[in-house]
């Protein structure tokens, strides 16, 4: 009967550090296609948007956080996002930069050096209850794309 105990205990235990995150931060500057495919789907990136993926960083725990930036194939900021979630009428320039940097960003994170135009959101996930939040900022590289920031955290 002490052994079982033991045992349910040690489960329990170990259930316990999966659902609070205990894996690793990840950064890379050449996310998966899985990674890109989670990121469009939580963050509502529009599924025709043509993007290039410049970085992608995962800090799991209670409440996870991502930042995603990409270089997005126009210079349309109302054509990035769905229009359902996010609305790009309301981004304006002077986002803080500060105001999308959580825990210590990796050297591609550079948005305390940028003059970012953006807004925060708070949206539904698509496949549970609640609400995630979502601070977007965009820079226009004049060139016809905009470099995209975005931070995603669970709330």
């Amino acid at each position: 009967m002490r052994h079982a105990l033991l045992l349910s205990c040690f489960a329990l235990m170990a259930c316990s550090l999966d659902f609070l995150g205990s894996g690793e931060e990840t950064a890379t500057t050449t996310p998966t296609a899985a990674q890109v495919a989670y990121c469009r789907s939580v963050m509502y990136i529009r599924p025709e948007l043509e993007i290039e993926p410049l970085g992608h960083a995962l800090m799991p725990g209670l409440d996870d956080v991502i930042r995603f930036k990409f270089r997005a194939k126009t210079d349309d900021p109302s054509l990035l996002f769905d229009p359902g979630q996010v609305d790009a009428t309301t981004f304006a320039p002077g986002l803080a930069g500060a105001s999308l940097e959580i825990g210590s960003p990796q050297a591609w994170w550079d948005v305390a050096s940028q003059q970012l135009t953006g807004a925060r959101f708070t949206v539904p996930p698509p496949d549970s209850p609640g609400t995630r939040g979502l601070a977007i900022g965009h820079v226009d590289n004049g060139d016809g794309t905009l470099t995209v920031y975005v931070l995603w955290h669970e709330t």
